[in-house]
């Protein structure tokens, strides 16, 4: 006989939840209506491509758009794969041009700030605060693409990872960029140490104001590097030459360098395998 007190059909309220979602899933895949509803434990899934459609629903969602379905019956029209002429396939003049607007623009291709806050705000202020800012900084890159006519790289379009990342700064006095040694130069990322500098921490936070943040560049892979170039990154010679040949002077100041390797030497002496 089962103790007492406990239920022999253990079925209850779980199994009825669980039932619930199935049937409200299913149901959703036969109406095939579209839904901006996402599931509330993919929110920091990263998202660095979208469809159009995904992509207009999203901003819509983001800036509380309010829409009324009139008609149930939803066609999509697909442009045609093939087409008389590539736009970025340039010539040597058109690639010329292309670089020098590319370095013209390239402080617009920025790391999205955190609006100022208060702790006077409510949740739902600071909400549409940081949405509305958002908001504003994928209109300035939609406007390099359509109105320049920049083709940018896949870059992160989820809020909330960006929200990690300013609270992330917020609360830290040592911000980390790891780089790949054979090109850190690629991977570094200029406006980040910029931002580092700017951003205010926590309100009432202790030590972790403004300017009181620094960076480190840990330059990976660093195995892969001769003893030379391993004593230039540590000795910050190299690194000084260049930050002084770009005007940089003062960066070398609160900018770190650190060579790294995962990778475990062989000891002297081991035979080749």
């Amino acid at each position: 006989a089962p103790p007492k007190g406990r239920n022999p059909n253990p079925s209850g309220l779980g199994r009825a939840i669980i039932n619930r979602k199935v049937k409200d899933a299913h149901k959703a895949r036969e109406s095939g209506l579209y839904t901006t509803d996402l599931d509330p434990t993919n929110r920091l899934q990263s998202i660095t491509q979208e469809r159009d459609l995904d992509e207009f629903l999203n901003t819509a969602q983001l800036a509380g758009t309010q829409f009324t379905a009139e008609r149930r019956n939803v066609k999509i029209i697909n442009a045609p794969t093939g087409s008389q002429h590539n736009p970025y396939l340039l010539s040597e003049e058109e690639e010329r041009s292309t670089i020098q607007k590319q370095h013209e623009n390239k402080q617009r291709l920025r790391v999205p700030r955190r609006p100022p806050w208060t702790k006077g705000m409510s949740a739902a202020q600071l909400d549409r605060q940081e949405k509305d800012a958002f908001l504003e900084w994928r209109r300035g890159l939609a406007e390099l693409q359509e109105r320049d006519r920049f083709l940018l790289t896949p870059f992160e379009r989820n809020l909330e990872v960006w929200r990690q990342l300013w609270r992330v700064l917020e609360r830290s006095h040592l911000i980390v960029q790891i780089v790949d040694a054979r090109n850190p130069l690629r991977f570094r990322c200029e406006d980040l140490e910029s931002y580092v500098q700017d951003v205010e921490g926590a309100e009432g936070e202790q030590g972790t104001g403004k300017k009181k943040r620094r960076s480190l560049l840990l330059i990976n892979k660093a195995d892969l590097l001769t003893a030379k170039q391993r004593r230039e990154f540590t000795e910050k010679r190299l690194w000084a030459d260049y930050f002084d040949a770009q005007g940089v002077r003062k960066l070398r100041e609160r900018l770190s360098l650190l060579p790294w390797t995962s990778h475990r030497p062989e000891r002297r002496g081991a035979s080749d395998t």
